[in-house]
This record gives C-alpha cells, structure tokens and sequence, in this order.
C-alpha cells in the first residue's frame, strides 16, 4: 500500500512543508511508499522535504496543451469545466498510478475555504475508479461550502479535522466520517539555526503578516490601520526590537512584499529586521520563533510554531481555521484577533495584553502542549478506520 499527495504543492509554503514532513512522522512508512506531487522540485529538494516523501514533478502545462485550453475556454463557459479541463492534464497522470489498495491523503489544511479546486476535482476523479481518500487535517467553515463542496466531502472514505469548529460545521451537514486531531505540524520539533542579529540587540518581537490578513500588498486597509498602532506603539513606548517572519514565498502570496513596505515605512532607527526565510526550513523557522518575546502571526503554520513552543502569541485570523485551533488549545480570547472584523486598537489591546501576561500564557501553554502535540501522532487510527 502506497499513499498518495496529490495537493502538496510545495514549500514556497512553510506550512506545506510542515504538513508534508508531519505527516511522514504520523504514518511511519518508508518515503519510498510516501509518493508527493511537486510543483518546486528544486525548493522542496533543498528543503530536505524529499528526505521524508518521495516527490514527482507535477506536469506542466506545453504550448499544445496551452492551446487547447484556449479552445476549451472559447467553447465551454461553465468555469467548472473549464477548472477540471486543466486539473485532468495535471493531476489524472498522477493519479493514475494508484492501485485499489493505495490511499489518497489530501493535504492543504485550509483548501476547502477557498474557491472550488482541485481537492474536490481529486477526490471525485478517485471515487469514480474506487480508490480511498482521505482529507487531511483539513479546516472548513459554514460559509466556505457550496453543493459541490459537500458532494466533494462526502466522496472522501475519510476526514482528518484539525479542530472541532469544523467537527460541528460538517456535522450541521451530516458528514460523520471524521475524527478530529491537531495539525500535522504539531509534532515537528524546532530545528536550531543562527539567530538574526537583533536578538542580541534586546528582546524580539515576531511578526508575521501576509496580503491576506492586511488586504492587499500595500498599508492602507483598515486592518493597516491597526498594525500601524501596533508598531508606533512598539517602537515608541518599548525597548523591544522588531523581527518581521515571511512564511510563505509563493508568488502572488509573498509574504516578503509586506514585511519590505513595513520596514521602509517605519524603521527609521534600526530596530526592525526582515528574517531571511528563504534559506531558512520551516523547523528552523519554528526555532527562530520560539526565542521570540512574543509572537503574532497571520500565518496558521507560523502561529503553530509559537503555540507548539509555548511562545506566547496572537493569532491574527479571517477564517474558522484560526479560531478553531486557538479554541482547542484553550487560549485566551483576548489573542485572538479577526482581520475582517477588527475593532479600532483591538489588535494593540491584544499585544499589550499578551506582553503583560507572557509568563502566565508560557506557563498555561507549558501544561497543555506536550500532551496535545502527541495526539497529533494519534492520527494515525484515521489509517486504520480506513484500512478497516
């Protein structure tokens, strides 16, 4: 029996990257029975995800398929169709090696928030032919579903929920077939690297913001607005330094982009710092994280590093995968902050909250994070309901 990682992707996402090698530890197989598909062979090589699943480039799109597609999309106007058109030239070859007795294990955490993609065009290509499929430690909200969500979630043999917000959400729905453990990336241990310079200047801050959380890739959304506060009040009313934490390098999602704008605008003394996330591995990442002060972050994977450290932390978040995991670990509402619902000063509430009660969140997260990382290896039972 193989297992199959159709949605990996590639580590341009850290948390791709984490799910990938997480995952490996949770099912325990030779990497040789781990078969990932890959859109950055070379990323994921120097990474050293190729030390834990075996990877295959994912097909790329030739001039005659490039101009079959443009036919296609001049003849069909259904935009599902023409999404499955592509989805069948890049995913049926790799699909196509599975035997009845291998698994699917759909990875990607939150897919199922966005548009309609290719989770769902996998599962179905997948339960046509009988082959077993499992939606791993996968986030989903109310408002993320459509009818062929639901079809989509209920083809899987299987769903690995990574918190109980969307246990309820699917259950409202009558999808049962799930049990709920932590992210995958809960078991991954902090890799230690050298520190950047700052952390030698004083005690450090960790920021992690994306496009996402601030609405864009410039500094004039509301949700800007509240950051802007946030680091007058850090550079002005504190010793604290500054390091900004790219987690995610995909073109389109740079989280870099944001970090340079943050640091031209406001670092006029020298007390903000840009962490080289490029050459960094998503556990040395975490490392750099955990010798953070405190740490607030946009990115699910990037939070999930400071929790799993016990470094204290504010969740910025705009969907239920924030709000999910926060819950379940039992933290403090008042480091949970909503991006698309934000109350003025909410955010710098948040920080001074969490600043003055850092050694009571550290030692709470203390007793809570070891027993809860284990239960991510637990996981594993969701293999054997399948096998069953």
């Amino acid at each position: 029996m193989k297992y199959f990682f159709p949605i990996h992707l590639d580590g341009g996402n850290r948390g791709c990257e984490a799910i990938a090698k997480g995952t490996a530890l949770i099912l325990e197989e030779n990497k040789e029975n781990l078969i990932g598909l890959c859109t950055n062979m070379k990323l994921d090589h120097r990474l050293n995800v190729d030390d834990y699943i075996t990877l295959q480039p994912k097909r790329q799109r030739c001039m005659s398929f490039r101009i079959k597609n443009k036919m296609y999309k001049s003849l069909v106007h259904d935009d599902w169709k023409r999404k499955s058109f592509i989805y069948r030239y890049e995913y049926a070859p790799f699909l196509n090696q599975m035997g009845k007795d291998d698994i699917m294990i759909s990875t990607g955490g939150d897919m199922m928030c966005y548009d309609e993609n290719q989770v769902i065009y996998t599962v179905d290509y997948l339960h046509k032919r009988g082959i077993r499929s499992i939606l791993w430690g996968c986030s989903i909200g109310e408002k993320n579903l459509t009818p062929r969500k639901l079809q989509a979630l209920k083809q899987f043999s299987y769903i690995y929920a990574r918190e109980t917000l969307t246990q309820e959400v699917l259950a409202n729905h009558n999808i049962n077939n799930l049990s709920v453990y932590p992210d995958p990336a809960f078991i991954l241990e902090p890799v230690p690297c050298e520190l950047p310079d700052c952390f030698s200047q004083g005690e450090v801050i960790g920021i992690n913001l994306s496009n996402y959380v601030i609405g864009g890739f410039d500094l004039n959304s509301a949700f800007a607005k509240e950051v802007d506060s946030l680091i007058r009040y850090i550079l002005q009313s504190t010793d604290y330094q500054i390091l900004l934490i790219p987690h995610v390098l995909w073109k389109g999602q740079d989280d870099r982009i944001i970090s340079n704008l943050i640091k031209e605008k406001y670092d006029l003394n020298g007390r903000i710092s840009i962490l080289d996330s490029d050459n960094l591995a998503y556990c040395q990442i975490r490392y750099v994280i955990s010798k953070c002060c405190c740490f607030i972050g946009a990115r699910t994977h990037a939070v999930i590093s400071a929790y799993s450290t016990c470094t204290p932390a504010i969740a910025i978040g705009y969907s239920i995968k924030s709000r999910g995991i926060a819950k379940d670990i039992g933290v403090s509402k008042e480091t949970i902050i909503d991006s698309l619902k934000i109350e003025k000063g909410k955010l710098l509430e948040a920080f001074i909250y969490t600043i003055k009660n850092k050694a009571e969140i550290s030692n709470q997260m203390l007793l809570k994070m070891g027993t809860y990382c284990k239960e991510a290896k637990n996981a594993f039972d969701v293999i054997k309901s399948v096998n069953s």
